[in-house]
This record gives C-alpha cells, structure tokens and sequence, in this order.
C-alpha cells in the first residue's frame, strides 16, 4: 500500500516475498479490498512468490528427526504422549521450518524495486484494459451480427405476409388510439426493412404517401410518422 501511495523512493527494494501469496485466503481478500489495494500490483508482488506447502512430507521430516540427538528425540515422545491438542505438534513443525534449510528459498529470489513493481502493476493494468476492450468488442459483433440473421430471419417471414400486415396497420390507425398509433408505426417500420431487403423503397414512399392522404386529419399519427422518419414526399416523375 505504501509503495501504491509513492511513499517510497522507486529504488527502494521489495522485501523478502511470502509463500502462498498467489492464494490468498478469503480474509486477505477482504483486506486487500478495504484498504483499496491495487489488485495489479498485489498480482505483480505475487510473481515472485513460492507456493504455500500444506506441510513438510514424511521423507522431510523423517531426514530431520533422524538429525536429531537421542535426547531430543526422547523429549519429543514425551510431549506427544503428555501435551494434549495440537500445540505439541504446531511447535514442532514450526522448530522444522526454522531449522530446515531448505523450508524457504526467498533470499535467492532477485529483488524488484518500488519502481519495478508499479510500472509493472500499470503495465498489466494496460493490457488487462486492452483485453476487456477487445472482448467487448468481439462480444458486441457477435450480437450485432446474431441480430442481424434474426431480423433477416424475421422479414423473410414477414415477406409472405405483407398483406395481412398493411391491413393490420389500417386497422391499428382506424382504432384512434395512441397505442394503436405506436403499433402501426412498429409494423411499418418492419414494411419499411422489407422494402429496402426487396430493394422497392420507392414502392413503399408511394403507399406512405397514400396511407399520409387517407389519414391526413390524424395529426398525432402523422407526427409519429414524421418522428419514424418514415415518409418522405416521392420525387417527382418526368
């Protein structure tokens, strides 16, 4: 955290990195979260840190034991027959860890400077944002595409009823409603795809044009018309 707030110089070394710190428990994770921690740099510290061992094995053990003197291995069986819980044998692994020279390897670890860690951090914070920009990216052509076969799909459809849906749109407008109003211009939105899929846009205007003249006292009609950019006067002919 200090190293996140710059208050040290950026040539000053990381200390001795922690096993398991690319495990963090559900605790650390909450901690990391309340002091506001930046993620990428904790990911950063953590490259360089050994896995956390569920404990020495028996071969390890059994070397280190084998060291020991005869005394201490008397005094050893007294406490296990004697000591009750498990404080005997936490003490004990813990004597293991401190005396095994091989329980840890962190000082052979190169050290990484303040300045190493965060530039690192920024780095991986770059790509990380470049790699969920790509994604949602991909992700929104893969819909755009998707809903673009449901539309064809859909006036592929529509096209072997196109009567049907020009007379439903008279019966829409004729019910005066302004609901009614909203239902016909989605239905002539979709006559409208139709007609540029058919490529007889021009055919399309001219029945706008009489559907505008028939229904030129509805204003309210003609002004969602209008909002739908839905009709425009045709060109004259020559």
């Amino acid at each position: 955290m200090c190293a996140q707030d710059e208050e040290f110089s950026g040539e000053v070394l990381e200390p001795p990195v922690p096993a398991g710190l690319r495990q963090l428990s559900a605790p650390l994770d909450s901690l990391i979260e309340f002091l506001g921690i930046n993620e990428d740099l904790i990911e950063v510290a953590a490259a360089a840190s050994a896995p956390l061992k569920a404990g020495p094995s028996r071969k390890e053990l059994g070397s280190w034991i084998q060291g020991l003197r005869v005394n201490e291995k008397d005094d050893l069986l007294v406490d296990f027959l004697s000591e009750s819980g498990e404080r005997w044998r936490v003490e004990l692994l813990q004597r293991f860890q401190r005396e095994n020279a091989v329980a840890t390897k962190l000082d052979a670890i190169e050290r990484r400077t303040v300045k190493d860690l965060v530039t690192a951090a920024r780095v991986r914070a770059d790509e990380r944002a470049r790699q969920l920009s790509a994604k949602r990216a991909a992700d929104a052509a893969r819909k755009k595409a998707k809903d673009k076969a449901d539309r064809a799909v859909y006036l592929e459809g529509l096209a072997k009823r196109e009567k049907a849906v020009w007379k439903q749109v008279e019966a829409n407008i004729e019910k005066r409603q302004p609901k009614d109003y909203d239902r016909a211009v989605v239905l002539l939105v979709d006559l409208h795809d139709l007609a540029v899929r058919q490529e007889d846009e021009t055919g399309f205007q001219l029945t706008m044009e009489e559907l505008r003249k028939t229904h030129a006292a509805k204003g309210a009609f003609l002004r969602r018309l209008a909002k739908a950019n839905l009709w425009r006067k045709p060109a004259a002919h020559r």
